[in-house]
C-alpha cells in the first residue's frame, strides 16, 4: 500500500508516491509556465486551470513510473494535497474559475486588510493575530468592492488546493482549517464567525465546510480516474497549507518539537499544547491535528541573502572556508530590501552590518551568522511568549544543503539540529494522507515515515563565542528600535 502527496506551491506541482516507512517509490515534478500572469503592479495572479494541469501530468507520470515497476496504482490508497497559504479562487454554480486565482503574496488589499482587522477584532485577538493582505478573507472583500461583476456571480469561494479536490472527487464544498485560518475561520469554535457576515457582507454559504487535516473527503471520481489513472477506490484525504505540510515533513509533530526552513526566508513551526497569542502579529497558530497549537511566523530574512551578494556558483567553494572563517569578527542583520515581519514587526527595518569584512569569504560565512542570529532571536521571541521549545530542532529547506550553515547555526543557538532525509511539503501531504489510512494518527505517521538523515551537535568551544557575539547583535536591535 501506498499514499500519494501532491505540493501545489508557487512555481509549480510536485508530487511522491511513498510507502509507510517514508521511501518514495515514485515522485514527478510539473512547472507553471508563468509564476504570475497578471501585469498590474501589486497584484499576483494564476490561472487555476493551470494547476489542474500541472497536477494531472504529475499524478500521470507517477502513476505511469508505478506502472513501470509492476505497481498497481490501486495500490494508492489515499491522497492529500497542499497548497499556498491565503491564495483563493472563486467559482460560480458549475464550479468554473470565475477570474484568476490571487495568490497568497497579492498586495492588492492592503486596505481591505484594515477593515477585515477592524470587524473581527475579537476573532484576531482570540487566536492572537493580526489580518494583512495574506490572508484570504481581504482578498474576498477587495472582489466584492472592486470586482462586484464577480462576486455576485459567486457560487463558492475556495483555496488553492480545495479546487483541486473538487476536480479529483466532484465534491468543492470543503477544506481543512489550516487553510482557512486566513479565511478568517474560527479555530477554537469550529465555525465561520458571524462577522464575516454581518460585518463584511459576505455570504456564509460562499465558504467551504471545513474539515481537519487528514479527514476522508471522498474518493477519485469516475471522470478524474479515467483522467489521472488512479482508481476510483482511492481516498482523497483533507490536506494543508504548504508551511503546515512542510512542518510534518519535518518530523515537528509533538508538543516541544520546532522545525526551522530556511529558503528564500526563515520560517518557523512548532507544536504547544496551548495557544499562543501575540498581539503585535508577529507570531500565529494553526490548529493540530490532534488538538495541539501550532505557532510560527516567517521572517523576510533567509537565504536570499546570500543570493543577492554572490553567485550561486561560489557557495560550495566559499562553504569550505566557512570552518575556518567563524566566528567572524562582523555582527550582521543581513535583510534584503526594506521592513520585517518577525522576529519583529518594523516596516522601516534595514540590514546593519557592525565591522567591515577582509573578503568575500568572510562576508559569506557572516551573512550565514547573522540569519543564525535573526533564527536565535525568533526561538526567544516564542519561548517569551510561552511556547516550551525542546533542546533539539528539525531542520529543512535549501539552507541544508550547507553543512558549515546547519553548524553555524548549531553553534549559534547550542542546539542540536535534526536534518530529515526528505523534508519537502509533498511529503508532509503523504503523511497527512497516511495519517488515518496506514495510521492512527499524524504522530503515529510522522514517526515511521520521516527519516532522519544527519544530526548537527553544537560544538562547545564555538558557543561562548556566538553568545558574546549575539549579545552584540540584540543591542544593535534595541538601539535601532527593533525590539
Amino acid at each position: 500500500m501506498y499514499v500519494l502527496g501532491i505540493d501545489i506551491g508557487t512555481q509549480g506541482v510536485r508530487g511522491l508516491a511513498v510507502d509507510k516507512y517514508g521511501c518514495v517509490i515514485a515522485g514527478h515534478s510539473t512547472p507553471f509556465a508563468e509564476m504570475n500572469i497578471s501585469t498590474i503592479e501589486n497584484h499576483k495572479e494564476q490561472d487555476a486551470h493551470i494547476w489542474w494541469e500541472a497536477t494531472l501530468n504529475t499524478i500521470n507520470e507517477i502513476v505511469n513510473g508505478l506502472i513501470k515497476k509492476n505497481i498497481d496504482p490501486e495500490a494508492i490508497i489515499a491522497i492529500a494535497l497542499d497548497g499556498t497559504s491565503g491564495t483563493i479562487v472563486p467559482l460560480n454554480h458549475l464550479y468554473s474559475p470565475l477570474c484568476n486565482g490571487l495568490m497568497y503574496n497579492d498586495g492588492r488589499s492592503a486596505e481591505e486588510a484594515v477593515i477585515v482587522q477592524e470587524k473581527g477584532f475579537e476573532i484576531a485577538l482570540k487566536l492572537g493575530y493580526r489580518f494583512n493582505s495574506s490572508y484570504a478573507l481581504p482578498k474576498i472583500l477587495w472582489i466584492k468592492k472592486h470586482r462586484p461583476d464577480i462576486y455576485d456571480k459567486i457560487h463558492l469561494i475556495v483555496h488553492q488546493s480545495d479546487y483541486i479536490v473538487g476536480r479529483l472527487t466532484g465534491c468543492y464544498h470543503f477544506s481543512d482549517y489550516s487553510n482557512a485560518l486566513k479565511t478568517g475561520y474560527d479555530l477554537i469554535e469550529q465555525k465561520w464567525p458571524d462577522f464575516i457576515e454581518k460585518d463584511l457582507e459576505i455570504e456564509l454559504k460562499k465558504l467551504p465546510t471545513v474539515l481537519s487535516p487528514g479527514t476522508k473527503i471522498g474518493y477519485i471520481s469516475d471522470e478524474a480516474a479515467k483522467s489521472t489513472g488512479l482508481s476510483i477506490r482511492t481516498k482523497v484525504i483533507a490536506g494543508a497549507t504548504d508551511g503546515y505540510a512542510s512542518a510534518i515533513a519535518s518530523g515537528a509533530v509533538e508538543p516541544g518539537d520546532f522545525n526551522t526552513s530556511i529558503g528564500t526566508t526563515l520560517t518557523i513551526k512548532g507544536v504547544v499544547n496551548h495557544l499562543i497569542k501575540d498581539e503585535k502579529g508577529r507570531v500565529y497558530c494553526h490548529l493540530h491535528p490532534e488538538g495541539y497549537w501550532m505557532p510560527g511566523g516567517a521572517s523576510n530574512t533567509g537565504g536570499k541573502c546570500l543570493n543577492a551578494r554572490f553567485d550561486p556558483v561560489l557557495f560550495d567553494a566559499y562553504n569550505q572556508h566557512v570552518e575556518q572563517k567563524t566566528p567572524t569578527d562582523i555582527v550582521v542583520y543581513p535583510l534584503v530590501g526594506k521592513g520585517e515581519r518577525f522576529p519583529f514587526v518594523q516596516p522601516d527595518a534595514e540590514a546593519f552590518m557592525i565591522g567591515n569584512s577582509r573578503n568575500d569569504k568572510e562576508l559569506y560565512a557572516a551573512l550565514m551568522e547573522g540569519v543564525a542570529y535573526t533564527e536565535r532571536l525568533s526561538y526567544d521571541l516564542l519561548a517569551a511568549l510561552g511556547c516550551e521549545i525542546k533542546d533539539r530542532l528539525f531542520i529543512t529547506g535549501g539552507a541544508v544543503k550547507s553543512k558549515e550553515w546547519s553548524q553555524i547555526r548549531a553553534n549559534v543557538m547550542n542546539k542540536t539540529l535534526l536534518k530529515p532525509e526528505i523534508a519537502e511539503p509533498a511529503m508532509g501531504s503523504a503523511i497527512i494522507a497516511a495519517s488515518q489510512t496506514m495510521f492512527t494518527d499524524i504522530t503515529e505517521a510522522a514517526k515511521s515515515m520521516v527519516r532522519i538523515g544527519e544530526t548537527i551537535y553544537p560544538q562547545p568551544h564555538k558557543v561562548k563565542k556566538y553568545n558574546e557575539k549575539y549579545r552584540i547583535f540584540l543591542e544593535e536591535c534595541h538601539q535601532r528600535g527593533y525590539i
